[in-house]
């Protein structure tokens, strides 16, 4: 009989993570249900600074008036304010979303390039949201290390950075690489269920640690 072999704290981690996700997420969001790498891009913009809700206001508006970086490119800033006043800031909003729409258009013909190294030279475009582009758009097993994803992975296994901004440190990007399924739909399982996670559960502030599904693997839980 072959023995099993046990699983470690973080293969556990992940499996809770993704059978949370299936059950709990947010799986009717329109940037979640199609691997169009433009709609991904334009959804990981908007949500900067904002919330989910404020987002789905405008988000299905802006793709239908603008479904690709074309379009986008020939707009007017006004005429882009206008539809994305909601999400606040729209004055820098819509001259950043013109400025990305201009340089894919004069970079990459209107394509959204498939290296993190060509993503991450366009406006806007920082790590994280090169990785999302990446993971979700064209199955590339990436980490969405954002301040959710750093928070969870501090609380679960008792890891502190020491930089201010924690979501720019090399270290935790390694090691949340080193948690990302390589089967692709797993990978965006695993990313979005962090998401989730952090949004709904473990928040910044009184997280609600009764209703975790990592409760039982969390350092801080257990302090």
């Amino acid at each position: 009989m072959t023995k099993r072999l046990k699983k470690t704290q973080e293969q556990v981690f992940i499996e809770k993570v993704i059978e949370w996700y299936r059950r709990w997420g947010d799986h009717d969001l329109p940037w979640r249900a199609t691997k169009d790498p433009w709609k991904i891009l334009i959804a990981a913009i908007m949500l900067r600074k904002t919330t989910t809700k404020q987002v789905m206001r405008v988000y299905p508006v802006f793709i239908k008036k603008f479904p690709s970086p074309k379009e986008l490119s020939s707009a007017s800033e006004s005429e882009i304010r206008k539809i994305i006043r909601p999400l606040g800031m729209e004055h820098q909003r819509s001259k950043l979303l013109k400025n990305l729409a201009e340089a894919l258009i004069r970079k990459f013909g209107g394509s959204i390039p498939k290296k993190k190294d060509d993503l991450i030279l366009l406006p806007g475009v920082k790590q994280y949201i090169a990785s999302e582009v990446l993971c979700v758009a064209y199955g590339v097993p990436e980490p969405m290390l954002d301040r959710n994803m750093v928070r969870i992975i501090e609380r679960v296994f008792a890891i502190r950075s020491k930089k201010r901004r924690p979501h720019t440190d090399s270290y935790l990007w390694k090691f949340a690489s080193s948690l990302i399924p390589k089967n692709p739909s797993l990978a965006k399982e695993f990313n979005w269920g962090i998401l989730d996670l952090g949004r709904k559960i473990c928040r910044p502030r009184n997280p609600k640690c009764s209703e975790c599904p990592v409760k039982t693997l969390c350092k801080r839980a257990f302090r």
